[in-house]
């Protein structure tokens, strides 16, 4: 799933809602592939190894309070994390966030981009 414009979105981290987001992106997993070709082979061989299931960033705008509390979260451990869409589906399950930083406009006020590593397969649940 490339950038969307969610208007209407609210993210939930661990209980804690947080509005105005302009943007989602979703980067899906990769299986990690381990090579395992000895000298006995004429062709490359490999074998499935670990998946990552992939990671969700989400871009919105935020003052100081807001950025505090999502700084907050990113502790290193799993937080539940709901994403409710304008038409109330929401995608929801565990992720480790990063907040990396913030940028300022002029005219658009302050936003910034978290990215959430998911943790276990997220659950899509219909309006």
């Amino acid at each position: 799933m490339a950038g969307t414009t969610p208007l209407g979105t609210s993210i939930t981290i661990d209980g804690t809602v947080h509005t105005d987001v302009l943007d989602i992106s979703y980067s899906p997993g990769s299986t990690e592939l381990i090579d395992t070709t000895d000298l006995s082979d004429t062709f490359r061989t490999k074998v499935s190894g670990f998946i990552d299931i992939g990671s969700v960033s989400l871009t919105f705008n935020w003052d100081k309070t807001s950025y505090a509390s999502i700084l907050a979260f990113a502790d290193g451990s799993a937080k539940e994390v709901v994403i409710t869409f304008s038409d109330t589906s929401t995608w929801s399950g565990d992720g480790i966030l990063d907040v990396p930083g913030f940028s300022i406009s002029p005219g658009s006020g302050v936003s910034g981009t978290v990215s959430i590593q998911q943790t276990a397969g997220w659950a899509f649940t219909a309006a």
